[in-house]
């Protein structure tokens, strides 16, 4: 069945072994790492040294499960792409960095080659077309909207048919599915039928999300947690991934915990994960 882990981006202020021992102590044994642009969370990065990084993970019992990279140039995702392998990563995760015909054409398929060189799979994250910038999670940029990007559920089709390649699948987020007005459980059906969904993200986003407005800032991070009193029913979904047999990550995550000490982040991530703990169909890993 899938496999519960954790993002080591909600520690984006704090050094990689603290955000590892704390996930570790919730009781993670999986992490997906982050190496990507700010304020995002940036960990590990090609030039550190993969076996101090794994030894680091192997004092706490936790093992890498991904490695995201947002706000890279395509030389730079290559670059990662290459790092992923030299970590034992198997799936990298990145969103539609260039307009539709753009990234189809000449962004993503030597980057889909490079990884199969590798061993390594591309998860292309559904995303609103909203450009990321360093102030995403105050909002805005809605003007600044691409014509085509992959985002609906008709979208993240055009791409699985557009470059079918089994080397390139989906990171599914629910909340820029809910945030377009489509169905979860509907994009994961869709995906598992045809073996593209690579990556889940356990996520919410905030009741008071104002469609149009409000672009890349879902809300602060206590309300992009999953929770019994959130925008979505985290039990409807993670039973779906359960009835289609997804065997990878489904990742607790979420973005607003800038300045939050270290023991607010730790809390938050605790009630979430004690919540999506009593959403877990039997018989996940």
């Amino acid at each position: 069945m899938l496999r519960y882990t954790a993002e080591i981006l909600p520690y984006h202020d704090y050094p990689f072994e603290v955000a590892v021992r704390e996930l570790a102590g919730l009781g993670f044994r999986e992490i997906n790492l982050w190496s990507s642009a700010e304020p995002l969370a940036a960990h590990v990065n090609p030039g550190d040294d993969p076996a101090r990084i794994l030894a680091v993970l192997d004092r706490y019992g936790m093992r890498p499960c991904g490695l995201t990279m947002y706000g890279k140039t395509q030389d730079e995702m290559a670059e990662r792409i290459e790092f992923a392998r030299e970590l034992g990563i198997d799936t990298v995760i990145f969103d539609c960095e260039a307009n539709y015909p753009d990234f189809v054409a000449t962004f993503l398929p030597p980057l889909v080659e490079t990884a199969a060189r590798n061993g390594v799979r591309i998860a292309v994250e559904n995303h609103l077309t909203v450009p990321f910038h360093a102030g995403f999670e105050s909002g805005g940029g809605e003007d600044r909207r691409w014509d085509e990007g992959v985002d609906t559920l008709a979208q993240i089709t055009r791409l699985v048919t557009d470059i079918d390649h089994p080397n390139l699948g989906i990171c599914l987020a629910p909340p820029h599915l809910w945030v377009v007005g489509d169905g979860i459980s509907e994009a994961i059906t869709f995906l598992a039928e045809r073996k593209r969904l690579f990556y889940y993200y356990i996520w919410d986003i905030d009741r008071a999300y104002r469609r149009g407005a409000d672009g890349l800032n879902f809300g602060p991070g206590e309300k992009q947690l999953p929770r019994l009193d959130g925008t979505l029913d985290h039990a409807v979904p993670l039973a779906a991934l359960a009835r289609v047999g997804y065997r990878g990550p489904a990742s607790l995550k979420c973005h607003g915990t800038g300045g939050w000490p270290l023991h607010r982040v730790t809390d938050e991530l605790a009630k979430a994960d004690a919540y999506v703990r009593s959403c877990l169909p039997a018989g996940k890993d």
